[in-house]
């Protein structure tokens, strides 16, 4: 009996360790204020028509395939990269997508399906692996090494900005600090909800960053999860350096990031949710939390997929001219 009290005093102290371990550092990063890119241009974008139009349409790069999400839980599957239609199809329920790699990520109450493209262009699942159990979505799940995958997974308890799981070892730990506690807000749902983020992974698995929807609040961690940069963009229109807590007074600054071993590339539609414009950014990044690149593009942008051996970005958006959801081709700039 004594032997298994210690036992399990040891596997609860290791535990413990883990899940204070992407903790301790993120109180010694100081925040920087950024303002200024070397690179900032307007661009007139050219609408490519969509032979399937639908809206939203988020598009994922998968080999010589475009992957357009739509509504309905809708595939739209395109040529890379002449962006010719080649079927669609309804995919199974699920709450989340990412492509990893060759691999797309359908994720479910945290039950994460993986899929395949075959020659005939269909998706054939290669395998599966839970995450944490939730009533609906953990968010978009990336492998981080070690048979780790990370999530934000907002709607788990606790405040913290992500959580990482071990699915063969069962070990899940916590980490990252939201910019401010929720004590302004009257219930942690209503602080959540303000402080949506989103997570995205190098593919080397060295680092991951975390960028905020409502505040231009962006976190670089290494992979052990060590705050590497704080950044806040600090410039007009809509400075906010912390998140209203009433809805209608929010700005819709940062949809999401698309990374490369290189840069960091933030989709910022800079607008009010209940009125889109057609207008947004999409600035650049190094890992080192250096600015690189502004584009400032006359399209309201669901998504973008970036090409850098091509030196361009290929993304779905709408010109607000009655045509739709359309295709757009930006060319990278040095």
């Amino acid at each position: 009996m004594n032997y298994k009290i210690r036992l399990f005093l040891c596997i609860a102290v290791a535990y413990l360790f883990l899940l204070m371990s992407c903790r301790q550092h993120t109180s010694s990063v100081q925040i920087e204020y950024k303002r200024n890119f070397p690179i900032d241009t307007t661009v007139v974008l050219q609408g490519i028509p969509m032979e399937v139009p639908t809206t939203p349409a988020i598009p994922y790069r998968l080999g010589d395939r475009l992957l357009v999400f739509g509504s309905y839980q809708m595939l739209h599957i395109y040529t890379y990269p002449d962006l010719r239609f080649v079927r669609s199809f309804q995919l199974p329920r699920f709450a989340s997508e990412n492509v990893v790699g060759d691999e797309l990520y359908l994720e479910n109450q945290g039950k994460v399906d993986v899929y395949r493209l075959n020659h005939s262009d269909s998706l054939v699942l290669n395998r599966s692996f839970p995450t944490i159990s939730v009533p609906y979505s953990v968010g978009k799940v990336y492998p981080l090494s070690r048979g780790n995958y990370i999530f934000t997974g907002s709607s788990i308890d606790g405040v913290h900005e992500f959580h990482i799981t071990n699915p063969e070892t069962g070990v899940c730990k916590s980490g990252g600090e939201y910019p401010e506690p929720p004590i302004r807000f009257r219930r942690l749902e209503d602080f959540k909800t303000a402080y949506t983020h989103s997570l995205c992974v190098k593919p080397d698995q060295t680092a991951f960053v975390v960028t905020y929807s409502n505040v231009r609040r962006i976190h670089i961690y290494g992979a052990d999860c060590t705050l590497r940069h704080a950044l806040h963009l600090d410039y007009e229109p809509n400075n906010n350096h912390l998140v209203d807590p009433g809805f209608e007074y929010r700005i819709f600054h940062c949809q999401g990031s698309v990374v490369t071993d290189r840069y960091i590339y933030i989709v910022n539609p800079e607008q009010k949710l209940n009125q889109p414009k057609p207008h947004g950014d999409i600035l650049v990044l190094d890992w080192e939390g250096n600015l690189k690149a502004r584009y400032r593009l006359d399209m309201y942008i669901d998504g973008i997929v970036v090409d850098e051996e091509r030196k361009m970005i290929v993304g779905c958006g709408d010109k607000g001219k009655g045509k739709g959801r359309q295709f757009f081709r930006l060319e990278l700039l040095k």
